[in-house]
């Protein structure tokens, strides 16, 4: 039995798991899927205060209360949350995988890691919609995850919930890059039509050169949605 702790992504929440976590625990494995403050269920607590740190911290608490090793799972911003996790706690996780995720280095934030342009966008919508920190989650985000109109996309759109610019801006702090020692995975959504492609790719060809296992799906940004059955064999392929 295997321990999968399942990190989500901006704008989401851990109902964005609802359907992946299932077909995981009825092969016998322990999912958790933890809460990351002021966000999904606790997004009444959202604040220009809720910070990166803090969701690494979430994340770490989870990680303390299992007994063994857990295989370690982040999508897309969790990419920045799973690395400062095992910077924080290398000894309590044996993998890594990021699902269409960011791969920072130290002192990088995700807005470092997305083209100029679309930090721009992110600022003036927080700026003239948001009170400077807030970016609110809706159609916007569902048509840049590629996800067309039908169950895939009625499904992330009822998980989705605000989020905070704050977030994007925080610099990851990962001084000994302890990512590096630990067996990792990059899962590559390709879907020809998805918008946001090209700002993931990279990290795709960034894994390959790191010698990482790297697996794609013909799917938008929420390969865990569009295709749970796919992502699932590819955490239990070990």
């Amino acid at each position: 039995m295997s321990t999968f702790v399942l990190v989500h992504g901006a704008w989401q929440s851990a109902g964005t798991w609802d359907l992946l976590a299932p077909l995981l625990e009825v092969q016998g494995h322990r999912v958790i899927t933890p809460v990351l403050s002021g966000l999904g269920a606790d997004q009444s607590r959202l604040s220009p205060n809720i910070t990166l740190q803090q969701h690494v911290d979430d994340v770490l608490v989870e990680l303390s209360r299992s007994a063994d090793p857990v295989i370690l799972v982040g999508h897309s911003y969790a990419g920045m949350v799973i690395s400062g996790v095992v910077e924080k706690n290398p000894t309590q996780v044996r993998r890594l995988v990021f699902l269409d995720a960011f791969i920072p280095e130290d002192g990088q934030s995700a807005l470092d890691l997305l083209p100029v342009q679309i930090g721009l966008h992110f600022r003036g919508v927080a700026r003239d919609h948001g009170g400077g920190w807030r970016l609110s989650g809706g159609e916007p985000q569902l048509d840049l995850w590629g996800l067309k109109p039908g169950e895939a996309r009625d499904f992330v759109r009822a998980r989705l919930c605000d989020f905070s610019l704050r977030c994007f801006e925080e610099p990851i702090r990962l001084p000994d890059n302890r990512k590096a020692s630990i067996p990792s995975t990059f899962v590559s959504s390709v879907a020809a039509d998805y918008p946001a492609r090209p700002f993931f790719a990279p990290f795709a060809t960034k894994a390959r050169a790191l010698g990482w296992d790297v697996a794609e799906l013909d799917t938008g940004h929420d390969c865990h949605v569009e295709r749970p059955a796919e992502v699932a064999n590819i955490l239990l392929d070990e």
